[in-house]
């Protein structure tokens, strides 16, 4: 019963992780695909205010039918606390959803999934910080992942990386921002009985009335007099990639509640393999060999993790160590006690 029961919940964690995967590898080669001439034909503030709004309609959507099947209360379990988390981490999803226009101005598509690969290794950390023990194949899988990373960003002619400064500040910043967003909404999901898609209603409002008020304040940026109209400029790729992202949102919040954190970065390292192999192709991406042997160790790494290592169960915590440790010493205790019992109940036998 219990080995089904693992199945099963590997391949929620396998199924959500794959959906994923592809659905951020359109939306990221629809990143790139709406520039023209280097620059986007809409304004990304209001791209990054329907794609809140987009989500919260789905989101609002599936809970409805959810509990009209179910009968249950709309609002369940819902407090104040929850609602709080889920205001600041709107403040850092706006942010970040803005930060990845501005770092696909400098970087390809390939290279932003690589620079973003480093998260999952942020994210162990935290998460062994909030008291989840991993085994040590994940450990050694994420510490792999992250020097495949540098060996395909290091430019060994140039001595440096391959990309300007400039690109590399703003990918750390995505990348942090990624990985506290990442391990502080798994916490929320797992931590509160509110049903998901009720938390990502509390999300998306938060999320659209912050892009919303970002959107008005840039229409009156004396620095940007140009900025477009809400609906401007939007052709079928620029509303594919709302949607897109959309569903991103949505796909994202089933990993976290089936799998974690680590496998949602994960999911960015093997959408690596198809946007180098486009990047290179269409892009013009400078590649070499260090570039090609780092996206194999890549895709090995996350290929181990998602396959070998997410099967293998992780040691209990220090604190959980300690008490099926003193509950074995109980039922040791109780066990010779018994015996003992019994023993003394026993008549002695005659000898001969």
């Amino acid at each position: 019963m219990a080995e089904g029961s693992s199945a099963a919940l590997y391949a929620q964690q396998l199924g959500s992780f794959l959906t994923l995967v592809v659905i951020q590898s359109v939306a990221m080669l629809l990143f790139k695909v709406c520039q023209v001439n280097g620059q986007y034909t809409f304004s990304p503030a209001s791209s990054v205010a329907l794609t809140e709004l987009c989500k919260l309609g789905m989101a609002a959507t599936l809970h409805q039918r959810e509990r009209a099947s179910s009968g249950r209360p709309y609002f369940e379990a819902l407090s104040p606390k929850i609602v709080l988390h889920y205001l600041g981490l709107a403040l850092l999803y706006t942010l970040n959803n803005t930060l990845s226009f501005w770092v696909l101005a400098v970087a390809d598509p390939g290279t932003m999934s690589l620079g973003k690969s480093v998260a999952p290794y942020l994210c162990a950390l935290l998460l062994r910080l909030s008291g989840q023990a991993m085994s040590g194949l994940q450990w050694v899988c994420i510490v792999i992942q992250c020097c495949a990373i540098a060996i395909v960003q290091y430019d060994v002619c140039k001595g440096g990386g391959v990309l300007p400064a400039k690109a590399y500040y703003l990918l750390a910043l995505a990348v942090s921002i990624t990985a506290v967003t990442s391990v502080w909404n798994q916490l929320i999901i797992k931590g509160f009985s509110v049903p998901v898609n009720l938390q990502n209603m509390i999300l998306y409002t938060f999320g659209s009335l912050i892009a919303v008020v970002l959107y008005v304040q840039s229409c009156f940026d004396k620095k940007h007099p140009e900025t477009k109209g809400f609906l401007e400029g939007y052709t079928p790729l620029a509303i594919a990639l709302v949607i897109f992202q959309a569903f991103h949102g949505i796909a994202v919040a089933f990993v976290y509640k089936y799998a974690d954190a680590i496998v949602k970065n994960f999911a960015n390292s093997s959408v690596m393999a198809i946007l180098v192999v486009v990047s290179a192709t269409f892009f013009q991406l400078s590649t070499n060999v260090h570039s090609w042997l780092g996206v194999v160790i890549v895709l090995t790494t996350t290929y181990c993790y998602m396959n070998i290592a997410l099967k293998i169960a992780a040691p209990p915590p220090p604190a959980e160590t300690e008490r099926l440790l003193e509950a074995g010493e109980a039922k040791e205790e109780t066990r010779s006690v018994g015996d003992e019992s019994e023993m003394a109940g026993k008549p002695l036998k005659a000898a001969g």
